[in-house]
């Protein structure tokens, strides 16, 4: 779950990490219809260097929230349609640290230096992941 704890709003019911570099480059391109209240939260590498993301290929718009390595936002984008690129020039050398995807949710209350929270990726299932994927 994603939620903004100042106003006790839940953002986001259902939530995926992108945690593979193939789960990263896919998406949310791998849903055919918009998913209900459902995030999708990318840990950017690279310190959020570049931060460059795209809507090519999706099937529906969807929002976009740039947030740094505090979980506060930095970028919003809402209804971002397919076959768009996203680039926060300001924050193009560093400094973004998380991208969220989202499907069926409300961002539009969510403002620059919002806190934002969401659980931790799971280090056991990163792991395990990585394992499985260089076999």
């Amino acid at each position: 779950m994603i939620t903004e704890p100042s106003s006790r709003r839940i953002i986001a019911r259902q939530i995926e990490w992108m945690k593979t570099s193939k789960s990263r480059a896919i998406g949310m391109l791998k849903f055919d219809q918009p998913p209900q209240n459902f995030g999708a939260i990318f840990k950017l590498p690279l310190f959020g260097f570049f931060p460059l993301v795209h809507t090519i290929g999706m099937k529906f718009p969807i929002d976009i929230l740039f947030c740094d390595s505090q979980k506060k936002v930095l970028h919003r984008y809402e209804k971002v349609k397919p076959g768009r690129f996203i680039f926060p020039m300001l924050h193009a050398v560093g400094g973004c640290s998380y991208l969220l995807e989202f499907s069926n949710c409300d961002i539009s209350n969510i403002r620059k230096g919002v806190q934002l929270e969401w659980p931790e990726e799971n280090p056991k299932e990163k792991t395990e992941e990585k394992s499985g994927e260089s076999a």
